[in-house]
């Protein structure tokens, strides 16, 4: 297949050959984004470094000003040949970049960053699903939450898939890995953060004015077995969401998007 810039409207356009076996697959250091949000945001992303882009035709059109002005290299490709980047199933949308991973703070380094800021902030207690926690990301980003912290061993890879259901939310969102998440709400206490457990069976209804303090960190558990004991322990409260229907307990990235919501329009940020 032939490298090119993305086309434009006067370029005749050609039709590449479909790739070798396994030649897309094998690629060098870095990783796969795919779908048109994430690879639109991570262009925009001047901190993202992108290695190499390919993209159908129409894909190409819609992503030429920030291909341009990126000037990234472009193969353009026919979708079926996108689809053995992605591998099965993925839905590429006729988008896919090369990039080398985005570097993340540890957790001094945005903490002092913050200095005496408002700051919001949600921690994932071992969600090991990439959906659930891209989804997360994604409404952490719509939402302005500061940074999401996770359990380095017991989390999801920042990977393609949990990318494309972040829809973009990775370039916003900082991703914090720490060791014991019992620590971390320790020393966010110090830091006067108010930190809110959630638990279905919790004996505090959550309500809006929970949210509405300078500085807050949210704190949800893994769908199967939530809040472990000593993270349950180290939460200034344990909340619940009202659920007047049958059904009492939400999806993780559900419950998260209420909260965070809830969050944004106690501080006067949403309406």
């Amino acid at each position: 297949m032939k490298n090119a810039k993305a086309p434009r409207h006067d370029e005749t356009r050609r039709q590449p050959r479909a790739p070798a076996r396994g030649g897309f697959v094998r690629l060098a250091a870095g990783e796969t984004l795919y779908g048109l949000h994430s690879v639109e945001a991570a262009l925009a992303n001047p901190k993202r470094r992108i290695l190499h882009a390919w993209l159908t035709e129409n894909a190409a059109a819609r992503l030429r000003p920030l291909i341009d002005a990126r000037k990234i290299a472009v193969t353009l490709a026919l979708p079926a040949d996108l689809d053995g980047l992605t591998g099965p199933g993925a839905v590429h949308q006729g988008a896919v970049l090369h990039v080398e991973p985005l570097a993340q703070p540890g957790l001094d380094d945005f903490l002092d960053a913050l200095g005496d800021a408002p700051a919001t902030v949600v921690i994932l207690d071992q969600v090991t699903d990439p959906h659930n926690v891209g989804a997360v990301i994604r409404s952490a980003a719509a939402f302005g939450i500061g940074a999401m912290i996770v359990q380095d061993r017991h989390s999801p890879p920042l990977t393609a898939t949990l990318a494309k259901s972040a829809s973009g939310g990775l370039e916003h969102v900082p991703v914090i890995e720490v060791v014991n998440l019992s620590r971390v709400l320790e020393k966010l206490k110090e830091r006067d953060f108010f930190c809110i457990g959630f638990d279905s069976e919790g004996a505090q209804p959550f309500d809006a004015a929970l949210a509405g303090g300078p500085r807050v960190a949210f704190v949800f558990g893994a769908e199967d077995k939530g809040l472990r004991r000593l993270v349950r322990e180290g939460c200034d409260v344990i909340a619940a969401l009202a659920a007047p229907g049958p059904i009492k307990s939400l999806n993780v990235s559900n419950a998260a998007a209420i909260v965070f919501h809830a969050r944004a329009k106690e501080r006067g940020e949403a309406q």
